[in-house]
């Protein structure tokens, strides 16, 4: 298959984009949800140009205002040719942190370092750095840290779907699920055998995985549709993964 994803697929039916919309209201929720799931660990957020751009970002502000919450995303992989597009998408949705957030300890940290290393952000029309949530370009988390969860998102640029793989595997951070935006599924799923990850959310985010959890545990290849989201358990690159999209269907009015 080739990498660079511009060969066109079929998809088992198409993917609706209201089936994505259904946002968590708060990061409270979307913590809540994470856990749940079993996936406390920072998430990875990969968006491609035939992604749908206004659900990944929906879904990717409430770990901006609140980066330290179960399950938020820690670094986001965009392709080059909406990764402007896509920013100012999210920049103008931007609002001031919590007090909580803009003064943990680690986001302090963080904003002292990008300061010190003069790093390319992304931050709230309006807002300072200290008080804004926090898009970093092109650096990895031990940068501006200890290691762990930083308080801010890092942030890279790729063009193909290996390079995506490549730059992923930069940051040591133990993501606990991978959101891939990219309605070519045949691209999606080339990229789950480039990255260490279990789980892959295509198309949606922190989907619920009870109904693929009992095969995935058992080792067992499975599949499986459930209220309109397809689970697979299947073994890809000698690992045991799952992987869930949403599957919908248009009816006429």
């Amino acid at each position: 298959m080739a990498s660079n994803c511009n060969s066109q697929v079929q998809t088992p039916s198409l993917i609706s984009s209201d089936m994505v919309n259904k946002l968590p209201g708060s990061q409270a929720q979307l913590s809540a949800q994470s856990k749940s799931n079993g996936i406390e660990a920072p998430q990875l957020m990969i968006v491609f140009d035939a992604g749908d751009l206004n659900s990944a970002r929906q879904q990717l502000l409430p770990s901006l205002q609140d980066p330290f919450g179960a399950g938020a995303v820690a670094t986001v992989l965009l392709q080059e040719s909406i990764a402007e597009q896509f920013v100012g998408l999210v920049a103008q949705d931007l609002r001031p942190l919590s007090e909580a957030v803009a003064q943990n300890p680690s986001r302090v940290k963080s904003v002292a370092q990008i300061n010190k290393l003069k790093l390319k952000v992304v931050k709230g029309e309006h807002l300072k750095p200290e008080e804004s949530p926090l898009l970093v370009y092109d650096t990895v988390h031990r940068y501006l840290g200890d290691g762990g969860v930083t308080g801010a998102i890092t942030l890279h640029v790729f063009r193909t779907a290996k390079e995506a793989g490549e730059l992923a595997k930069r940051d040591a951070l133990p993501y606990g699920q991978v959101s891939i935006w990219n309605e070519k599924l045949a691209c999606a799923y080339e990229l789950v055998s480039r990255l260490p990850t279990d789980i892959f959310a295509l198309n949606c985010f922190s989907p619920d995985l009870s109904p693929i959890r009992e095969a995935f545990t058992a080792n067992r290849n499975d599949v499986s549709l459930e209220k309109n989201y397809h689970y697979e358990s299947l073994v890809v690159g000698s690992k045991r993964r799952i992987i869930v999209f949403p599957v919908g269907t248009i009816f006429a009015n």
